[in-house]
């Protein structure tokens, strides 16, 4: 398999007080959201991580959002995986075109600024050794500490993108951030009719 599309789905949702996938917006959840999103950039294959959203189980418990990754590439063993959220809703086909096209192109991790996901990563052996090694470690079976996308972009020599649309990597974590964002879209949706008047 060339890419896998990844839609990180398995935490807890603690802040937002129930399960941020099927959070409804524009008449759709935000699993369906995200599944829309990445289906429309050329993968062979679109799974969700997080079995409490309908998605694969992570092999190792507690290990945040690489462990969800970590199980979807011993599963599927794909060349490279398109990685996205569950709770990012302005984020478009475009902006995940753009990294998995500049990673692909490059060989390379690719991210925006300062924002860890959405991001394009290369899967070779280095990688499923260090993400192996990691969640074996006695450091993280004491501590539950597992590895960071920092370390993960600097063993792919990952390529960072200025974005300048913040708004583009706002994530929603709680009731309010996600009341906020719907107004948000909502008022767009709007302004878009109003001026097809």
């Amino acid at each position: 398999m060339d890419c896998l599309g990844i839609i990180l789905a398995g935490g807890q949702s603690s802040r937002m007080g129930e399960n941020k996938a099927f959070l409804t917006l524009k008449n759709d959840t935000m699993l369906s959201h995200c599944q829309s999103l990445l289906q429309q950039c050329n993968l062979e294959k679109i799974e969700i991580s997080g079995s409490n959203s309908g998605g694969v189980a992570d092999l190792v418990m507690q290990g945040g959002p690489l462990a969800g990754i970590h199980a979807l590439i011993k599963k599927y063993q794909p060349r490279s995986v398109l990685v996205m959220p569950i709770d990012m809703p302005f984020i478009t086909p475009k902006h995940l075109q753009e990294l998995k096209l500049k990673g692909s192109l490059a060989n390379r991790a690719c991210h925006y600024e300062k924002c860890s996901l959405p991001a394009f990563i290369p899967v070779n052996a280095l990688l499923c050794q260090f993400l192996d090694e990691e969640f074996t470690s006695p450091r993280f079976l004491a501590s539950g500490k597992g590895p960071s996308f920092k370390q993960v972009f600097k063993l792919a020599n990952a390529i960072s993108i200025e974005q300048n649309d913040r708004q583009v990597l706002v994530n929603t974590n709680t009731p309010d951030e996600w009341q906020q964002a719907k107004k948000l879209i909502n008022d767009n949706i709007n302004k878009k009719l109003t001026s097809r008047i």
